[in-house]
């Protein structure tokens, strides 16, 4: 791992991130937190790339560059509450559950209504601190939005240090948990690289080819993916195509910019974004998909009909969204997995601390038994779980005995672990959810004829940004 001591009390952060390598040793500076009168050491540790695995894929995501995280002294922390009376909400059962499975602190437990409830409900906690948790979850739509609040405290507030973890965590998922000045705030057990999940029946039908080896290929870049696109068109009369709906790759090249949205407090539009508004229309002019949109209940059963070859997704699009759950999917074993053309992920979950927290120390423990303990992590995978350290998806890409049933008896880490690696979160934003949906709005405006030109869609796109007032 590598240090360098911060000579000053806040680090700007780079533009890209990366992996970690080997080391400096520390110089220290003591200051104070501004917060109070304890004096605290503030360290940045900086990332670098590493090998992690063989390469296994011609993407065309390049690997991220070194990052700065800043770290202060971790405290000595207690419980100041009752035995057992750590409260942690969510918006569903998954991370409770892996707390109880998990840990032997006992905890109480809030779960709301469901996903659109939640961040209302946790807004109006945090802000007034009246009934508000101890730990909470949130997905990568709300990371920002919530690690940069000043409610939310360092891990290192809860005596966690960043050598517990960095070394064998994916950098993309522990940039996740940061705020805008670097400092790590929420740690995730799982990783959610993507990748291609094709149905090898599809496959074999309409392009002659079945087993991964001649599959990858065909998605090796965007241009070859129009080509397939093209070919499974045509060989199929129309009768089924290479996705869903354009919408379920356009986040891969959200993930490829070099830039944000916002940048020097103007809004950037990036020439990736301009790559794949002319690419989208393409898809949409030669009706090279459904037209559906992700979630529908036209896109979920383009999961099962054997209408479309492929979905781009990761473990947890396996696992939670393709039916095989619930058993309603009845392809299981059909499927199979290549790299997609670029990098990008898709869910995960992430736990924080409060600033009203007052059981920190059973809190800690919660998060190290959830997110570092190599044996807990290491047991997840039974469930198809690709989990948050390098060093476990390391080994189950080499073992020849995992296998993933719905995959016919394959095993995916090799494709994502590659994925992993180049994931660059550099251009993640706290604004970002609004604006990329007044994108997308524009984008489906031009697809669909409603405006006339690129240069109206971002005309339309500028507008819309600007009636949001966020920045």
């Amino acid at each position: 791992m590598k240090y360098k001591k911060a000579l000053a009390l806040i680090v700007v952060l780079s533009t890209a991130a990366g992996f970690l390598s080997a080391c400096n040793g520390p110089i220290q500076e003591t200051s104070s937190t501004g917060s109070d009168d304890t004096q605290v050491t503030k360290e940045t540790t900086a990332t670098k790339e590493t090998n992690g695995s063989e390469e296994t894929s011609e993407s065309t995501t390049q690997a991220p560059a070194p990052f700065e995280y800043t770290e202060f002294t971790a405290r000595q922390v207690a419980d100041e509450g009752e035995e057992g009376s750590t409260m942690v909400w969510g918006w569903n059962k998954e991370g409770v559950d892996l707390i109880a499975k998990y840990s032997d602190v006992g905890f109480k437990k809030q779960v709301s209504s469901g996903a659109a409830a939640y961040p209302g409900l946790l807004d109006r906690a945090l802000a007034s601190g009246e009934n508000a948790p101890d730990l909470f979850f949130f997905g990568a739509e709300n990371a920002k939005k919530y690690l940069n609040m000043e409610e939310v405290i360092p891990l290192n507030d809860l005596g966690i240090a960043y050598d517990e973890f960095m070394s064998q965590a994916f950098d993309f998922v522990v940039r996740s948990g940061t705020d805008r000045d670097g400092v790590i705030k929420g740690l995730s057990w799982q990783a959610c690289p993507c990748c291609v999940i094709y149905n090898k029946e599809v496959a074999k039908e309409v392009l002659g080819v079945e087993d991964p080896e001649a599959v990858a290929p065909l998605f090796k870049d965007w241009d070859t993916f129009l080509d397939t696109a093209r070919k499974v068109n045509d060989a199929s009369k129309g009768e089924v195509k290479i996705i869903s709906g354009t919408d379920d790759v356009w986040k891969f090249f959200l993930n490829d910019r070099s830039q944000g949205w916002v940048v020097g407090n103007e809004l950037n539009i990036d020439p990736v974004m301009e790559e794949y508004i002319n690419f989208a229309k393409i898809l949409h002019d030669e009706k090279l998909t459904f037209n559906t949109t992700q979630g529908s209940s036209a896109w979920t059963k383009n999961m099962s009909n054997h209408k479309v070859l492929a979905y781009f997704g990761s473990m947890q699009t396996l696992k939670y969204s393709m039916g095989f759950a619930d058993g309603s999917n009845k392809t299981s074993g059909e499927w199979g997995v290549v790299a997609a053309p670029s990098s990008s992920y898709l869910g995960g979950t992430w736990i924080a601390s409060t600033k009203y927290n007052d059981m920190k120390a059973s809190s800690a423990q919660i998060i190290r038994d959830l997110c570092i303990n190599e044996t807990n992590l290491t047991d997840m995978t039974a469930t198809g779980e690709f989990v948050n350290n390098k060093k476990i998806m390391q080994s189950l890409a080499s073992d020849p005995s995992f296998e993933n049933e719905i995959l016919g008896g394959q095993n995916p880490v090799p494709v994502l672990i590659s994925s992993a690696e180049k994931l660059d979160l550099s251009t993640v934003q706290e604004t970002d959810d609004p604006i990329n949906s007044a994108w997308i709005a524009s984008v489906v405006a031009y697809c669909e004829g409603r405006v006339d030109s690129i240069a109206a869609a971002e005309a339309a796109f500028k507008a819309s940004v600007e009636d949001l007032d966020i920045f």
